[in-house]
């Protein structure tokens, strides 16, 4: 299992191994962000320690202990502190205030702490909620976790001052650090497990200094202080140093025993256990026989029913063929992280080389630019802020292939991290991490024959995730400028963990930001705004069902099935159709019992102008439908209904939409409630105007005597990061359209045109909906006499045929230029015909396109397809090429309505020019 000699090796080997003191420090002389890195630490450390050599009681006094009572034994109820009880020989540590981390108290700067305080579980804070942020005595139970925060910024003191002593050898930074070390080890030795007064599922997730095992954070910096002063602690504790292994040991056992074992936790939890193996002595050194190599067999292989090994945790969470992890992307990037280190630290700090063992990691690397947007941002779906990616995965798996000399992955990785890093990075701590870090060489200087390329390079048009049940479409996301043209759909079901309860959710990127965002988990999970609102559908762009479609969040098992899209997950962009993209997902509400089924697609009309298509149908099984809510969220500072002609639209307030009417709760969330009723088409337009520019969506929408159209404005989205948006957008209410249809809306789906534009730069003039029932046509007639005609089928074998155009299937288009046709899409289907053209196959399964391109005639088709064209523009025979080889083809001679047609049989193809007769004899 160990390497030889790995178990009980020398130390440092946590954030380095074989590197003496003085080799690290001339990596630093010579490297300008180390020195930066270096300069910071020392600024931040050196007061204190300077003030340690005259008063060693300062710092001390401020950790957070039980330092009057000494208690041993914690009891919680209800997710906060409840009272402590037993007497330990020395003071022991306070455990924090209560799960959720949201509180009126902030946390005070060291400076500000009163020494030694805690006396009656009071202490003094200063309440940020309170006129004039007074200092209080406050209950520990009120406090958060203000409590491990002041002894994790103290703790990682003392790992920043071990590692100025194991570089420099200055006693006085080991002292400082020895100090806070001895005296929270030793109080940690004599607590134990906290006990649940409710004996109920907090048992299971305590820890030994918070409410859940994976914010035992403080294992981190308390393990790597000892690393780096191994020697120091042996020679200053003496027989103290079983009390220190002992409390770790007890440490490790909690956490493993603890938790949960099928998502992110377990590769928290992972993390902290081989710490703690890091700094034991090896299994033959501790009576139990349970050190250094017991612990890095439970993080490899153990079979806990709350831990579980590496092995399995990778083949339960990741799917094999996409590498996408089951969690919302913030969680999953953070997974993988988690997996390389703990990979790394087996690798390094142990001798054992997992990654072979565990194939699902490199894939996991080269999906993750599948997550971000065209501005470098994460998608947002879940408990997701739009974040620049971390890349602390890619970073490890680079690092192993250079140190085990694997020269084509290294430059593989290489590329790719500097993919991820050309669109933008997370911000890193100005740390030891980040200083051991930056000594890693650049990947162009590590691996200087590696590809440059940019992200879009490890992207796709469409990419599917099943475990996630999230599908992705991307429209000119290449190329120049590409931030502000690209135009993306992510729309996502509910699967996984850290998931919300949103049906068929979808999220609309255009110019360059999330114009329909996502809203984010609200101000904490425990929070009743997270409960009612932020994780359930009425935050979400969805359909509710007779006013309370809900089920279980986080944890979730309601996925979306996939029936149609294109171009296929994980295509390549050039082999396919360039002006549009499609999905049809289907899902089962639970709460009604009801089919939705959701068709979005993406039409490109011009170079960074387009429009996205939403077509939504929702029923009841049991045929017992009171009303169906469509709800959709834009960013802006307000939304106007205006008629076909452009006149703005009277709406008068309204108090409907409310949990009084027997909506769900987080209804009452929507503030300013107005409506109208429209039986003509009509527009929603939603206004941005940020300092440099104005941005609008404005949604196409069809009246109907069975609707209720509302605005109301929605609590503001809290998935922005920090300086992303100007501060009064970003806190800003969201203005919401709510379309209320009463009975089915299946026959009668909603459908909706949206066109993002740019200070008035619109090209859509007007949207027609002809046809209801399960299959129905979107003409929608733009600039430069240009018109395409979207056919919707909730079929695989729906029929369509009205005005000439015929489809049988799921989704096509027929575009219009002047008169003559632009181009035939068949999303899924058999049969698409149109103006003498026509597309057909055997198969109703089959997606094909053809269409004009700077004066001649391209096709792509995924299974052998027959092509009528009019014989009147077309000659008798053709050509194209197909995997490298020239194919002739010679047309059968048709009638068509009485006119002559030529029919070819085309065989599957990606994206390729027909060559026509006049071209052949070229």
């Amino acid at each position: 299992m160990l390497a030889a000699g790995a178990a009980g090796a020398g130390h440092p080997r946590l954030l380095v191994q074989d590197e003496a003191p003085s080799a690290v420090v001339a990596l630093i002389e010579r490297n300008p962000d180390a020195q930066r890195s270096l300069r910071a630490i020392r600024a931040r450390v050196q007061p204190y320690v300077d003030r340690h050599r005259s008063d060693p009681a300062w710092i001390v006094s401020r950790l957070q202990m039980y330092w009057q009572s000494h208690s041993t034994q914690v009891y919680v109820k209800n997710g906060v502190y409840d009272h402590a009880e037993g007497r330990a020989p020395v003071p022991t540590v306070r455990y924090t205030g209560s799960r959720d981390a949201t509180s009126q108290y902030l946390t005070p700067k060291l400076e500000d702490i009163k020494p030694y305080m805690g006396e009656r579980d009071l202490l003094w804070l200063q309440n940020r909620d309170a006129p004039g942020k007074p200092w209080e005595w406050a209950s520990q139970a009120k406090s958060g976790r203000v409590v491990e925060s002041i002894n994790m910024r103290i703790v990682e003191l003392a790992r920043d001052a071990a590692f100025l002593y194991w570089t420099s050898g200055d006693e006085s930074y080991a002292r400082f650090a020895y100090d806070i070390f001895d005296t929270y080890i030793s109080g940690i030795a004599y607590r134990e497990t906290p006990i649940d007064l409710n004996l109920g599922h907090a048992q299971t997730l305590v820890g030994l200094q918070s409410f859940e095992v994976i914010h035992e954070d403080v294992v981190g910096p308390l393990t790597e202080t000892y690393d780096f002063m191994h020697a120091y602690i042996a020679q200053r504790a003496g027989d103290k140093r079983a009390l220190y292994d002992g409390a770790f040991k007890k440490w490790a056992d909690l956490i493993i025993a603890n938790g949960v074992p099928w998502n992110n936790w377990n590769l928290i939890e992972a993390r902290f256990v081989l710490h703690i193996a890091a700094i034991l002595g090896a299994d033959d050194s501790y009576a139990d026989r349970r050190g250094s190599q017991h612990y890095v067999r439970s993080a490899i292989d153990g079979d806990g029913s709350r831990q579980w090994g590496l092995r399995r945790l990778m083949e339960y969470g990741y799917d094999a063929n996409t590498g996408i992890w089951n969690e919302s992307p913030s969680y999953s990037i953070n997974v993988a992280g988690d997996f390389m280190e703990c990979v790394d630290l087996l690798d390094q700090s142990f001798g054992i080389d997992m990654l072979k063992d565990l194939p699902a990691l490199p894939k996991a690397a080269r999906a993750l630019p599948q997550y971000l947007l065209p501005n470098g941002r994460t998608v947002g779906f879940g408990d997701t802020r739009y974040e620049l990616p971390r890349t602390a995965m890619v970073e490890l798996l680079l690092a192993h292939a250079i140190r085990h000399q694997q020269s084509e992955d290294a430059n593989g990785y290489a590329s790719l991290l500097a993919s991820i890093r050309s669109a933008g990075e997370a911000a890193r701590k100005d740390d030891v991490h980040a200083l051991l870090d930056s000594l890693r060489p650049a990947p162009a200087l590590a691996m200087p024959n590696a590809p440059v390329v940019p992200a879009t390079a490890w992207q796709t048009p469409t990419f599917y995730a099943p475990n996630a049940s999230w599908l992705i479409q991307r429209n000119g996301y290449a190329g120049a400028d590409a931030e502000r043209k690209a135009m993306v759909i992510s729309q996502v079901g509910s699967s996984g963990n850290h998931a919300h309860a949103n049906g068929i959710a979808m999220e609309l990127y255009a110019k360059g930001l999330s114009l329909a965002p996502e809203s984010g988990r609200g101000s904490g999970y425990l929070q009743n705004d997270h409960l009612e609102y932020y994780s359930q559908f009425p935050a979400h762009n969805t359909v509710v069902v007779d006013g309370v479609s809900a089920y279980p969040s986080m944890k979730s098992n309601h996925p979306f099935t996939v029936q149609a899209m294109y171009p296929a997950s994980g295509s390549a962009a050039a082999a396919s159709f360039p002006w549009a993209t499609f999905s049809d997902v289907r899902f089962i509400e639970p709460e009604t019992n009801a089919d939705q089924a959701r068709t979005l697609g993406v039409i490109r009309l011009e170079d960074g102008a387009g429009y996205f298509v939403d077509i939504f149908r929702s029923r009841r099984r049991d045929g017992k439908d009171r009303y169906h809510d469509y709800i959709y969220h834009n960013l802006g500072q307000s939304m106007q209904f205006v008629g076909a002609g452009g006149q703005p639209l009277a709406n008068t307030p309204s108090q409907r939409l409310t949990f009084a009417d027997g909506d769900l709760a987080g209804y009452d969330f929507w503030q300013n409630r107005k409506s109208l009723t429209s039986q003509q088409p009509l527009r929603a337009r939603f206004d941005l105007k940020l300092r440099e520019r104005a941005l609008s969506m404005t949604a196409w929408l069809q009246g109907s005597a069975q609707r209720e159209y509302f605005s109301v404005m929605a609590p503001p989205s809290t998935a922005w990061s920090a300086g992303m948006l100007p501060s009064e957008i970003e806190r800003a209410p969201l203005p919401t359209l709510v379309i209320r249809q009463r009975g089915e809306a299946w026959t009668h789906p909603f459908t909706a045109i949206f066109e993002p534009a740019e200070n008035g730069a619109s090209l859509v003039r007007e949207v027609e909906q002809i046809d209801d029932g399960h299959a129905l046509a979107l003409r929608v007639s733009t600039a430069g006499e240009r018109r395409q005609t979207i056919i919707s089928g909730d079929a695989a074998d729906a029929q369509y045929q009205r005005d000439g155009v015929q489809l049988r299937g799921r989704y096509a288009i027929v575009a219009e230029r002047g008169g003559q046709l632009d181009y035939l899409f068949l999303g899924r289907g058999s049969t698409l015909s149109a103006s003498g053209y026509a597309l057909s196959a055997d198969s109703g399964d089959t997606a094909a396109a053809l269409w004009r391109d700077d004066g001649r005639w391209m096709y792509t088709s995924d299974r052998p397809i027959q092509l009528q064209v009019p014989a009147a523009d077309w000659p008798s025979t053709l050509s194209l090429t197909v995997d490298g080889r020239e194919i002739r083809l010679a047309g059968q001679a048709r009638s068509v309505d009485g006119k002559a047609a030529w029919l070819f049989q085309l065989p599957a193809s990606p994206a390729t020019t027909l060559r026509l007769t006049s071209d052949i004899s070229r």
